[in-house]
């Protein structure tokens, strides 16, 4: 197996267990509404040309996760603005041509797993 295919396939396993987490967040959590900063930098599918996706993966998720440690948790936020979009929004740029390049995927992979951390924390 190629290093990119086993790159692809840890992410894969990373969503996956990401997504049963988000599916079993405990209803005392809030929900996401459309004016956090997860909508805000999460909603975007487009990529910037010149600099490739991962630059624009990484410029988001640093805005919204890049935060104090005792912050994070407030981040956790339910329904369609809240993890559900996160989730989105890693499954896109996971696809998208040429993020692979300059590993982008095991760096994604890592923010998965960062993330999957403080939900488990919460």
């Amino acid at each position: 197996m190629s290093e990119i295919q086993s790159q692809r396939e840890h992410l894969k396993a990373l969503l996956k267990k990401l997504g049963g987490l988000i599916k079993n967040l405990p209803t005392s959590l809030l929900c996401g509404a459309k004016e956090t900063s997860i909508v805000k930098h999460f909603s975007n599918l487009e990529h910037d040309k010149c600099e490739g996706p991962y630059y624009t993966f990484n410029h988001a998720w640093e805005c919204v996760f890049q935060v104090a440690d005792d912050e994070k948790p407030r981040l956790i936020l339910r329904g369609k603005h809240g993890l559900n979009l996160v989730q989105a929004y890693v499954i896109h740029f996971s696809k998208v041509p040429g993020i692979e390049l300059n590993n982008g995927l095991h760096l994604i992979a890592e923010c998965v797993d960062a993330l999957i951390k403080v939900i488990e924390a919460v």
